[in-house]
């Protein structure tokens, strides 16, 4: 009997190294074995879409992608706020996994958190995994906007029939910064690679680096870009996503 899968979401994030001719490198993530997401092989930051991920409260974090543009990109998104719940969840994983919060100030600018802002960060994430907070309440104690309009989504895959759980994967692509640092602490990732994409295939390649069969897909499709920006304007611009 064929597994409905579950809807999902996962970033590639990519960052342009200082010097000429060189590839944007990407990060690759292994996630703790209880997550229950694609463990075990490196992937990419992301997660199952859960039901507060399309609450309002949720969808009220996204000034700069409403419901019904997430759904004219996701036309077969089960409801706007599904289509939406989708860059909320990618956001949300961005943070547990990656140890990024990409987020914006009540001015609409991107957020660069201090020093002091970090320790908060990482008070506000223990509370959350403790279930003491959930991730739009934190949002909003912090008076931060999720940066959902950073996020290109570009590619859409689905994991294997087995083993279970099954998911339908939306994928989106951004940038950070080289000078960006995270969160001093991972959470739901037990380890983090930056590797150029040329760089994680070959070590797939050689047995050296084990990765999901969607995360070798999209290392493929992203290996002819010479910068982040390049990639993230091409997909950008393409009428529909790429299929895995």
């Amino acid at each position: 009997m064929a597994t409905t899968p579950q809807d999902a979401a996962m970033v590639v994030l990519m960052r342009d190294q200082p010097g000429a001719g060189t590839k944007p490198e990407i990060l690759l993530v292994k996630r703790r074995s209880e997550s229950g997401f694609e463990t075990g092989a490196y992937s990419f930051p992301g997660g199952a879409l859960e039901p507060i991920d399309c609450l309002p409260v949720s969808l009220a974090l996204s000034p700069g992608v409403t419901a019904a543009e997430a759904a004219l990109r996701m036309p077969d998104a089960e409801s706007p706020s599904r289509a939406l719940g989708c860059w909320i969840v990618a956001l949300r994983h961005t943070f547990a996994e990656a140890d990024f919060l990409l987020a914006r100030s009540g001015d609409g600018t991107l957020w660069e958190p201090s020093e002091n802002d970090l320790r908060t960060l990482v008070w506000q994430r223990r509370a959350w995994q403790k279930g003491d907070t959930n991730f739009p309440n934190m949002m909003h104690e912090l008076e931060r906007w999720l940066a959902t309009d950073l996020l290109v989504y570009f590619a859409h895959g689905f994991t294997p029939e087995a083993p279970p759980p099954r998911f339908s994967t939306r994928c989106f692509l951004t940038r950070v910064p080289f000078r960006v640092s995270p969160l001093p602490e991972t959470s739901l990732a037990i380890e983090q690679l930056w590797l150029t994409a040329e760089e994680a295939r070959q070590q797939h390649v050689n047995g050296e680096l084990q990765l999901t069969a969607i995360t070798a897909k999209i290392l493929q499709l992203l290996e002819p870009f010479p910068t982040a920006e390049g990639a993230m304007s091409h997909h950008q611009r393409l009428p529909s996503v790429e299929s895995l």
